[in-house]
């Protein structure tokens, strides 16, 4: 074990170095990146917030299955004690266009339609008060992160299902029926996460394989894409986990294992979920049978320091809860050569070089603040003035 910590982190070390000194592209980089992404991320961003977001607001992922169909029943009807099948949990921080569209889209879904305001000052709660009375909206003080805020919505809701939702998506048929009545019929299923597409139709990657130390070196082998992608195609497949811009979660299996973990503050809260849920016997799978228009997360420049700053920080977190020391650290090395191979062969954008290059420092360690420290500094500003 430590020879391979000492052979990835030595070949880290040369590419930062060779980085520093504005290498170009070996055929060992080739060899290195492959086009192949690090194995918990797609190529744009892993959970869709948007540059001009990031810095503004807070947050907010084969089996084959029988031919046989379960019925399908309005995903309106409550059960006989009157519980809701799901309840859309929507978290929102000064995204108010973004949200309504959203909203739009979601008035005839059916479900019961919760709104968690996350401290916005742009208006967005008396706005959605105004255009749509029928959702209940929690009007928020203080900012908090992607797992604390739908944890909040979690526990205000009682819908047998819970669709965890961005509010930078809109969907021509969200299929709710479709989903409940699959899940019902698989009763050890415990997350759904549909097909997502860019506004442009092109398909996003929305599940992988868990960035585990064995996985993250796949990302080091040429065609290793196609191990670690696990959504794509036509047909419902079991995956390690899902992207939480559009998951619908059983809350069954929450009550089992916990809600999000807390202590992320945005980035790997999901994956850990599904970590969890699978060591507890349940399953997650891909649904490309429904299909949701994720709008804001094509950017590919411009993420700014605080942005990958955290997203490290829960790469770490998750690593160190779920391995041990050695192996974090194998993982955090095998993603940070990919991202220091990435930066020399694209050493002509100096934004795409720079934030490669910030990645690939990060998984050794971060040491700048991230997006936590963004909401307490909004949080005592506001304490301050109050």
């Amino acid at each position: 074990m430590t020879r391979i910590k000492s052979a990835i982190s030595g070949l880290l070390s040369g590419v930062l170095a060779a980085l520093a000194n504005r290498g170009g592209g070996s055929p060992m980089t080739q060899l290195l990146v492959s086009g192949v992404p690090p194995a918990d991320e797609s190529p744009d961003d892993p959970q869709g917030t948007t540059e001009g977001q990031q810095e503004s607001q807070l947050p907010e992922r084969h089996t084959k299955i029988s031919a046989a169909q379960p019925a399908v029943r309005s995903v309106s009807q409550a059960d006989v004690s009157g519980t809701p099948d799901v309840s859309v949990s929507l978290v929102n921080t000064n995204s108010r266009e973004l949200l309504l569209a959203c909203l739009e889209s979601l008035q005839s879904s059916g479900a019961e339609v919760v709104v968690l305001d996350n401290a916005s000052d742009d208006g967005s709660a008396a706005a959605v008060r105004a255009r749509f009375p029928a959702v209940r909206v929690i009007e928020q003080r203080h900012r908090a992160g992607f797992g604390a805020n739908h944890n909040t919505v979690i526990r205000a809701t009682t819908g047998r299902y819970v669709f965890v939702l961005n509010e930078d998506t809109t969907s021509d048929d969200w299929g709710f029926e479709r989903m409940v009545a699959h899940l019902d019929a698989n009763p050890r299923v415990a997350a759904l996460g549909p097909r997502l597409v860019y506004p442009d139709g092109r398909p996003q990657d929305s599940a992988w394989r868990f960035p585990s130390p064995a996985t993250n070196a796949l990302g080091l082998i040429p065609l290793a894409r196609t191990a670690v992608v696990q959504s794509g195609g036509s047909v419902t497949r079991d995956v390690d986990w899902a992207m939480a811009a559009a998951i619908l979660l059983r809350r069954e299996a929450l009550d089992e294992v916990g809600l999000f973990d807390e202590q992320f503050f945005i980035y790997s809260e999901e994956t850990d979920l599904a970590l969890r849920l699978r060591r507890a016997g349940w399953r997650t799978q891909f649904f490309p049978q429904v299909t949701v228009v994720h709008h804001e997360s094509q950017f590919s420049v411009g993420i700014p320091e605080r942005r990958i700053n955290e997203m490290w920080r829960g790469r770490h977190r998750y690593w160190r809860k779920h391995h041990s020391a050695a192996a974090a650290e194998i993982a955090a090395l095998c993603m940070g050569a990919q991202y220091a191979a990435r930066a020399l062969l694209r050493a002509r954008d100096r934004d795409q070089a720079g934030q490669m290059r910030l990645h690939a420092r990060n998984a050794i360690a971060v040491r700048g603040p991230g997006l936590r420290e963004l909401a307490d500094e909004w949080n005592q500003q506001q304490a301050r003035t109050q």
